[in-house]
């Protein structure tokens, strides 16, 4: 993920550009949510999530896959959160 940073009035601005995963990983996804906290991300065949603290929002396209990406990637930053504590 690449972060640009820049400074406006005094102010250091930040922009993230948006991670894109070449194949559906539910642990790798679920790390990058986990560790990010907050973005967005597309899966390449899947389409486009937003996630806010550590978890994925419910999606703007509201089909069955979409629900069942976020389920599985929530499952699993859960689950990697049981393992760190």
């Amino acid at each position: 993920m690449m972060v640009q940073m820049w400074h406006h009035e005094g102010v250091i601005q930040q922009e993230r550009t948006m991670k894109i995963f070449q194949r559906y990983n539910p642990l790798q996804v679920a790390k990058y949510v986990k560790i990010l906290f907050r973005g967005r991300l597309y899966i390449k065949d899947v389409g486009a999530f937003e996630f806010d603290k550590g978890k994925i929002l419910v999606p703007k396209v509201k089909d069955k896959q979409h629900y069942s990406v976020m389920s599985e990637v929530n499952r699993q930053v859960m689950r990697l959160q049981t393992e760190m504590a």
